[in-house]
């Protein structure tokens, strides 16, 4: 790296930044995706320029090359200062990020902040890095001013919304659940019908005083076709530019995530975008790393609904959001030409960061004692530029840190090989797959160890604690808070593709087996076996759950003393809220040593027969059911029974997880060495 290099390094670190001309002639809202889509032969060798290099990539083994441009980040030492100096409490890079955009961009001027009240809302915000930058901004440069924000995402609670498409990360989210919103479906899927409604109603009610400020992050899994990533996430962004716009107050701020600029809806939306806001600029922040393609829309001083109203009423009722968003004719050739510059800038410094560290991946010593020049530079600016101080600790999001997170493991592949598995045999699949399963057979070295049972008090859960939670039925267990998401997602990919293979073991021998792990077991014990109903119903959630209470309660009425249950499916909250309310019935119970033929079992000690827990699950079974047969969208049935924090809170979530984990391992397994079998 030459002196003149490392000087325009450190030169365009914070320099990043496109102003587009605005007040342009709005297009006609009536022609909105009537047309089909259109491509500009100048924007598509742009977008083939840049696939080329990236493509370079495709056999880097994608744990060590990020490894690699981590190091050759300019940026790199940034997180690591502010974790030990100024201790933000919820420091991501999307933190950095954010946080840069806020000092750079004049978004909470005086003028805009002259009101006791400034109210955001956060789009697809997951894990909530935005929000706290704001927080943390806003406590050391507007100290008077009364923030309140709403959020929405992906809700992590919802059963049926599961890996690549959460972010396990819900620190933050659980301890300000009430500031997030998951709209009528409670799925937090921006793609809900009438979604757009019941935001703009719910903001309304919430801030009298307005929207002041929208932030949009979304973005979807590219791994699979990272060329076109601007198209895999352009229905995204259009729809949390159409819900921002319905929901900003007059003179309000937008900021958007988006990524590379080729194709027509990218266009279209940012033209849309200068016409609707006095001002829009696009930034690459110094903190986001300079070989990815996002960059972020920074537009201010919006027009205000009644301008862009025409528009998300047209994109709302349209049908086919495939067509062009407008008609190449409205799109003026000078806006073109001027869009086309600001493509090329970001386009031209990714591709020279990736030609950088490709370059630099074969000299690593030499190019990383050079980079650490900037990266210093970088971090005292940045340090300096923004004023960054700590905060105090009653005015932070989170006052204490809450985290019950287990983290989405990752398989050491280039992309290569990962796009080599899309075309394998179902046996070079399965045998992928139960490579994969490996990974997690330290499980059956657990928390049992050469204990058979683990002994647990009654839950301290109170029956006022009860609030029922509708939202959509969920049919397919794909995301769990009581089992490990991605062992959870192997167990579904291999159900879905392979024979299933049942236990041997019977009702008497899963009787005998787990009454025999039961010290002094008592001869009027109670047994309640559901595995035969989790084989009759594994593939539809809804019915199991249903089926199993139903088996539950009819159980309980037969119950004098201890009862055991055999072979309950704990991955959803409605199942956990049950079992905690059915500890509320007994004195104590215990979590039986799983067997991988028997299953898994527990034991309650000691009935109570506490009526009002007796009467909530009787409710839950009226609930449980969507109100038709047919479970298409529209239709509500029991999520939960319980708050979440409530659940993962109890002294013995910990140990479910466990018992979920190697449950799951138990069950699929022997379906993989079934299929293996020469």
């Amino acid at each position: 790296m030459t002196p003149q290099t490392e000087h325009n390094e450190k030169a365009i670190a914070f320099s990043k930044k496109f102003v587009l001309s605005t007040n342009w002639r709005m297009p006609r809202s009536s022609s909105m995706f009537t047309k089909p889509s259109w491509q500009l032969h100048k924007f598509q060798e742009l977008k083939s320029e840049l696939n080329f290099v990236k493509n370079k990539l495709d056999n880097f083994n994608s744990e060590t090359w990020h490894a690699h441009t981590t190091k050759m980040n300019p940026a790199g030492l940034v997180i690591g200062h502010l974790k030990k100096n100024i201790r933000p409490d919820f420091l991501t890079q999307a933190w950095c990020k954010f946080y840069e955009i806020l000092g750079n961009s004049s978004l909470l001027t005086q003028e805009r902040t002259s009101k006791a009240n400034f109210n955001s809302v956060h789009l697809c915000e997951a894990p909530g890095a935005f929000i706290s930058a704001l927080n943390h901004y806003i406590s050391l440069n507007h100290r008077n001013l009364n923030f309140d924000w709403l959020a929405m995402t992906l809700n992590p609670y919802h059963e049926s919304n599961g890996q690549p498409d959460i972010i396990t990360d819900d620190r933050l989210i659980l301890n300000t659940l009430d500031k997030w919103e998951f709209g009528p479906d409670y799925t937090g899927d921006i793609f809900q019908p009438k979604y757009h409604e019941h935001l703009l109603e719910t903001v309304s009610k919430r801030f009298v005083d307005g929207v002041s400020l929208v932030t949009a992050d979304g973005s979807i899994d590219c791994q699979n076709d990272p060329g076109e990533q601007e198209c895999t996430v352009m229905r995204l962004h259009n729809y949390e530019v159409m819900v921002g716009l319905n929901i900003l107050k007059d003179r309000g701020s937008f900021v958007l995530k988006t990524f590379t600029i080729f194709e027509c809806n990218t266009i279209c939306r940012i033209y849309l975008l200068c016409c609707l806001f006095e001002s829009v600029e696009i930034q690459k922040p110094a903190t986001s790393k300079s070989g990815n393609s996002e960059i972020y829309i920074v537009c201010k001083d919006y027009k205000g609904r009644k301008f862009a109203e025409p528009f998300i009423q047209s994109f709302f009722e349209s049908e086919n959001h495939e067509n062009a968003m407008f008609p190449l004719r409205q799109i003026p050739r000078t806006f073109i030409n001027e869009i086309f510059k600001c493509s090329s800038y970001f386009s031209n410094l990714q591709i020279r960061t990736i030609e950088r560290n490709i370059r630099s991946w074969f000299l690593k010593a030499e190019y990383y004692n050079e980079m650490k020049d900037i990266q210093s530079y970088v971090c005292k600016e940045f340090i300096k530029r923004y004023n960054l101080k700590p905060i105090r600790e009653d005015q932070t999001l989170m006052s204490k840190n809450v985290s019950k997170n287990y983290k989405k493991k990752t398989f050491d592949v280039s992309y290569a090989e990962k796009m080599s598995r899309r075309d394998l045999s179902l046996r070079e699949e399965a045998e992928i797959l139960y490579k994969d399963m490996t990974k997690f057979c330290n499980l059956e070295n657990n928390i049992w160890n050469k204990n058979v049972s683990v002994r647990c008090k009654k839950s301290n859960i109170d029956v006022s604690q009860v609030k029922f939670c509708m939202g959509k039925p969920v049919t397919k267990v794909r995301g769990s808070k009581f089992c490990d998401g991605s062992l959870l997602d192997c167990r579904n990919k291999i159900i879905d593709k392979f024979p299933y293979v049942e236990r041997t073991s019977d009702k008497k021998t899963r009787s005998s087996y787990f009454k025999s792990q039961l010290k002094n077991c008592r001869s009027d014990i109670t047994v309640c076996d559901l595995t035969d109903i989790y084989l009759e119903n594994r593939i539809n959630n809804v019915k199991l759950q249903y089926n199993c209470l139903h088996a539950i309660l009819d159980s309980l009425k037969h119950t004098t003393n201890d009862m055991l249950l055999i072979g309950y499916p704990l991955h959803t909250q409605i199942a956990i809220g049950c079992l905690f309310a059915m500890s509320g019935m007994f004195e104590s119970y215990a979590i039986l040593k799983p067997d991988c033929n028997c299953g898994h079992a527990f034991a309650f000690f000691g009935l109570q027969r506490n009526i009002r827990w007796l009467d909530i699950l009787y409710k839950v079974l009226d609930n449980i059911l969507p109100t038709s047969d047919d479970y298409t969208d529209s239709d509500k049935a029991l999520i939960s029974l319980l708050p979440i924090q409530h659940l993962i809170e109890q002294k013995s979530y910990h140990e479910i997880v466990e018992l979920n984990n190697l449950c799951l391992l138990y069950e699929v397994k022997p379906i993989l060495l079934d299929f293996l079998r020469p």
